[in-house]
Protein backbone atom coordinates (compact mmCIF):
# COMPACT_ATOMS: atom_id res chain seq x y z
CA UNK A 1 0.00 0.00 0.00
CA UNK A 2 1.45 3.38 -0.96
CA UNK A 3 2.41 5.95 1.63
CA UNK A 4 -0.30 8.40 0.49
CA UNK A 5 -3.05 5.80 0.81
CA UNK A 6 -1.88 4.94 4.32
CA UNK A 7 -1.80 8.63 5.29
CA UNK A 8 -5.33 9.13 3.90
CA UNK A 9 -6.70 6.12 5.80
CA UNK A 10 -5.04 7.16 9.06
CA UNK A 11 -6.25 10.78 8.65
CA UNK A 12 -9.85 9.69 8.06
CA UNK A 13 -9.64 7.34 11.07
CA UNK A 14 -8.38 10.19 13.28
CA UNK A 15 -11.16 12.48 12.06
CA UNK A 16 -13.66 9.73 12.86
CA UNK A 17 -12.25 9.17 16.35
CA UNK A 18 -12.22 12.93 17.02
CA UNK A 19 -15.80 13.33 15.82
CA UNK A 20 -17.14 10.17 17.48
CA UNK A 21 -18.94 11.89 20.40
CA UNK A 22 -20.85 14.01 17.87
CA UNK A 23 -21.07 11.29 15.22
CA UNK A 24 -24.61 10.72 13.98
CA UNK A 25 -23.97 8.61 10.88
CA UNK A 26 -21.36 7.02 8.63
CA UNK A 27 -21.71 6.03 5.00
CA UNK A 28 -20.28 5.33 1.58
CA UNK A 29 -20.58 7.22 -1.69
CA UNK A 30 -19.53 6.77 -5.31
CA UNK A 31 -19.77 8.76 -8.50
CA UNK A 32 -17.89 10.72 -11.13
CA UNK A 33 -15.68 13.78 -11.20
CA UNK A 34 -14.95 16.02 -14.17
CA UNK A 35 -11.53 17.58 -14.79
CA UNK A 36 -9.96 15.18 -14.03
CA UNK A 37 -12.44 12.61 -15.36
CA UNK A 38 -12.40 10.01 -12.60
CA UNK A 39 -14.60 7.38 -10.99
CA UNK A 40 -14.65 8.25 -7.28
CA UNK A 41 -15.51 6.24 -4.17
CA UNK A 42 -15.42 7.40 -0.59
CA UNK A 43 -16.51 7.27 3.00
CA UNK A 44 -18.20 10.07 4.93
CA UNK A 45 -19.15 10.88 8.50
CA UNK A 46 -22.09 13.05 9.51
CA UNK A 47 -22.15 14.85 12.85
CA UNK A 48 -25.03 15.76 15.08
CA UNK A 49 -26.31 19.23 14.07
CA UNK A 50 -23.89 22.04 14.96
CA UNK A 51 -26.81 24.46 14.79
CA UNK A 52 -30.38 24.10 13.61
CA UNK A 53 -30.28 22.28 10.22
CA UNK A 54 -26.44 22.63 9.97
CA UNK A 55 -24.18 19.55 10.01
CA UNK A 56 -20.49 18.90 9.45
CA UNK A 57 -19.76 16.13 6.91
CA UNK A 58 -16.05 15.23 6.65
CA UNK A 59 -15.17 12.68 3.99
CA UNK A 60 -12.33 10.92 2.23
CA UNK A 61 -12.31 9.83 -1.42
CA UNK A 62 -10.18 8.02 -3.94
CA UNK A 63 -10.50 8.51 -7.68
CA UNK A 64 -9.27 6.53 -10.66
CA UNK A 65 -9.31 7.54 -14.34
CA UNK A 66 -7.42 10.46 -15.91
CA UNK A 67 -5.47 10.68 -12.65
CA UNK A 68 -5.29 8.84 -9.38
CA UNK A 69 -6.75 11.11 -6.70
CA UNK A 70 -6.93 11.01 -2.92
CA UNK A 71 -9.08 13.73 -1.36
CA UNK A 72 -10.06 14.86 2.10
CA UNK A 73 -13.13 17.09 2.41
CA UNK A 74 -14.68 19.09 5.25
CA UNK A 75 -18.19 20.13 4.18
CA UNK A 76 -21.01 21.96 5.94
CA UNK A 77 -24.58 21.03 4.93
CA UNK A 78 -27.62 23.21 5.56
CA UNK A 79 -30.78 21.08 5.25
CA UNK A 80 -33.92 22.91 4.18
CA UNK A 81 -37.10 22.09 6.09
CA UNK A 82 -39.81 20.67 3.81
CA UNK A 83 -43.13 18.91 4.25
CA UNK A 84 -42.11 16.01 1.98
CA UNK A 85 -39.82 13.05 2.62
CA UNK A 86 -37.25 14.59 0.26
CA UNK A 87 -34.77 16.81 2.08
CA UNK A 88 -32.82 19.24 -0.12
CA UNK A 89 -29.59 20.71 1.22
CA UNK A 90 -26.89 23.15 0.18
CA UNK A 91 -23.48 23.99 1.50
CA UNK A 92 -19.81 24.32 0.91
CA UNK A 93 -16.52 23.09 2.13
CA UNK A 94 -12.76 22.83 1.94
CA UNK A 95 -10.84 20.10 0.18
CA UNK A 96 -7.26 18.86 0.00
CA UNK A 97 -6.46 16.72 -3.04
CA UNK A 98 -3.43 14.70 -4.06
CA UNK A 99 -3.24 13.85 -7.76
CA UNK A 100 -0.92 11.34 -9.43
CA UNK A 101 -0.69 12.00 -13.17
CA UNK A 102 1.48 10.19 -15.69
CA UNK A 103 3.94 13.10 -15.56
CA UNK A 104 4.17 13.38 -11.77
CA UNK A 105 2.05 14.29 -8.80
CA UNK A 106 0.73 17.39 -7.05
CA UNK A 107 -1.21 18.40 -3.96
CA UNK A 108 -3.86 21.10 -4.27
CA UNK A 109 -6.13 22.93 -1.84
CA UNK A 110 -9.49 24.40 -2.77
CA UNK A 111 -13.13 24.67 -1.90
CA UNK A 112 -16.51 23.64 -3.19
CA UNK A 113 -20.12 24.69 -3.34
CA UNK A 114 -22.56 21.80 -3.11
CA UNK A 115 -26.18 20.90 -3.36
CA UNK A 116 -28.00 17.66 -2.85
CA UNK A 117 -31.18 15.92 -1.96
CA UNK A 118 -31.76 13.28 0.70
CA UNK A 119 -33.95 10.82 -1.23
CA UNK A 120 -34.69 8.70 1.84
CA UNK A 121 -33.21 8.50 5.33
CA UNK A 122 -30.41 6.34 3.89
CA UNK A 123 -29.85 7.51 0.29
CA UNK A 124 -28.85 10.82 -1.26
CA UNK A 125 -27.65 12.46 -4.49
CA UNK A 126 -25.14 15.31 -4.39
CA UNK A 127 -23.26 17.52 -6.81
CA UNK A 128 -20.26 19.74 -6.06
CA UNK A 129 -18.72 22.61 -8.01
CA UNK A 130 -14.99 22.88 -7.37
CA UNK A 131 -13.35 26.20 -6.53
CA UNK A 132 -9.61 26.34 -7.11
CA UNK A 133 -7.32 23.52 -8.18
CA UNK A 134 -9.76 20.72 -7.41
CA UNK A 135 -12.10 18.69 -9.65
CA UNK A 136 -14.49 21.04 -11.51
CA UNK A 137 -17.60 18.92 -10.79
CA UNK A 138 -18.48 15.88 -8.71
CA UNK A 139 -21.68 13.87 -8.96
CA UNK A 140 -22.22 11.22 -6.27
CA UNK A 141 -24.83 8.82 -4.97
CA UNK A 142 -24.46 7.91 -1.35
CA UNK A 143 -25.70 5.63 1.38
CA UNK A 144 -25.69 6.60 5.07
CA UNK A 145 -26.12 4.31 8.06
CA UNK A 146 -27.64 6.12 11.03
Amino acid sequence: MSRCVRVAIISLFLVGVGASPALAAIGLHAGLSLEPDDFIAGIHLKTEPLAEHLTLVPSGEVGFGDATMIAGNADLHYTFQTSSKLAPYAGGGLTLNWFDFDGGSETDFGGSLLGGIQISPKFYFETKVGLGDVPDWKFVLGWTQR
